[in-house]
């Protein structure tokens, strides 16, 4: 007899370590799915974060540099009668001051333009991050799904022919059937079970895979499966090529080159330093004051400030030959994906619709042939293997037009309602 241990704590914890995972089982719908991966990603947050820094540098470029206090010792003597000496010579003078740099309000107003460019890029890519997210939960959430079903189809065939396998051996035992038609129907069994192995292996690695996105533990699927037989709407649309997160982010790459050409553009602006301070002497001599300025000499702009600038138009104009690149790209990958995507489903209609009905017919006749005596039961476990190896092509096209689907679906960040 099992007896628990008396400790309360002990009791608790041995209840669950024999309890089972499915337990602890958390349902998912798809939508869930979608915005636990958007919540979970420490990418997007991250992407968050550099925005937020970003659009502090812009309204931080606007500002004016910090004044500067200036104070010391001017004109001390170091040599003759008066050797570090600092109330007898006139021209010695304690001095303190405020300085102030002024840029220009353009340069000012270019790199703070620059910045919120930046902004925008990472927001551009933060969508890009988002749909990349939304297609792996949602892909992860149908293998999961369809596995689970492929697994009830399988479970379902494995049970009937350990049933069958034990009236055969019945009938070894009476005489009426042969002990090499048992082996071979084992052989046959075996083989569905390795099946069912591996479909279950395929479930784990789809839940991990989950889980993995999510940070949910133990993901169960809570709902059906999306109607995949029909192209999503978004795909359809006109400009479906032009609103991708990538060629957005190569948009904003595009404006941030822009940007930067503008503010080298007026690099040579120079700027004005301005001082103002007061000196004391020693009490036999008058204090003074004075107002100093300092302006930059670009005098070589030739080899500075305009080679800055060749250089930064040159980097806008390859941003924009990338973007024209990219859409081509992309609308050759729309085309390819749609292709591939109607090829998977007529596949796929193909399997269901036709495939399918057949193989059940087909065991059908069997298996009525069976109790008239008239084939045996490695016949019936032949067409049941028939039968699985058509559900699991069945299931295995319905993943293919998931994917092509989830791709199509999700080439733009959804927004979760």
């Amino acid at each position: 007899m099992f007896i628990l241990p008396r400790h309360p704590w002990v009791t608790w914890h041995w209840l669950l370590a024999f309890m089972p995972v499915g337990a602890f089982a958390t349902p998912v719908s798809l939508p869930q799915a979608l915005v636990a991966a958007q919540d979970y990603s420490a990418e997007l947050s991250a992407s968050r974060h550099q925005i937020n820094a970003l659009d502090n540098r812009a309204d931080s470029a606007m500002q004016l540099p910090d004044p500067k206090l200036k104070f010391g010792i001017e004109n001390l003597p170091v040599s003759g009668n008066n050797d570090r000496r600092f109330t007898r010579e006139g021209m010695t003078m304690q001095r303190i001051g405020i300085m102030q740099d002024y840029v220009s309000s353009s340069k000012r107003e270019r790199k703070a333009d620059t910045f919120r460019a930046e902004s925008r890029q990472i927001a551009a890519s933060t969508q890009s991050i988002r749909a990349r997210l939304q297609r792996d939960a949602a892909l992860a959430w149908m293998e999961l799904a369809i596995g689970e079903q492929n697994i009830s189809q399988i479970q379902k065939l494995v049970d009937e022919s350990q049933r069958q396998i034990g009236v055969q051996r019945g009938g070894v035992s009476s005489g009426s059937a042969l002990p090499a038609s048992v082996l071979d129907a084992r052989l046959t069994l075996i083989g569905m079970q390795d099946k069912l192995t591996q479909a279950q292996r395929d479930v784990q690695l789809a839940r991990t895979r989950l889980s993995q996105l999510t940070g949910i533990d133990q993901p169960e699927i809570n709902g059906a499966v999306p109607p995949v037989s029909a192209l999503p709407p978004e795909v359809q649309q006109a400009d479906s090529v032009g609103q991708h997160p990538e060629i957005l982010q190569a948009r904003r790459e595009a404006e941030v080159a822009q940007s930067k050409s503008s503010e080298s553009a007026i690099a040579a602006l120079p700027d004005v330093g301005v001082e103002v301070y007061y000196a004391h002497r020693a009490d036999d001599y008058d204090d003074m004051a004075g107002v100093m300025f300092t302006v930059d000499l670009p005098l070589f702009t030739a080899s500075r400030q305009d080679k800055d600038h060749a250089a930064d138009q040159s980097m806008a104009m390859e941003s924009n030959d990338r973007l024209a690149q990219l859409v081509r790209d992309h609308q050759a990958q729309l085309t390819t994906l749609i292709a591939q995507y109607q090829a998977a489903s007529i596949l796929w209609q193909r399997q269901k619709n036709d495939v399918l009905p057949l193989q059940q017919q087909r065991i059908s006749v069997i298996q009525a042939q069976y109790r008239a005596g008239k084939s045996s039961l490695n016949d019936v476990l032949d067409a049941r293997r028939s039968l699985l190896d058509s559900q699991l092509a069945e299931r295995n096209a319905e993943l293919d037009v998931a994917r092509y689907w989830v791709a199509l679906r999700y080439l733009a960040p959804q927004e979760n309602h």
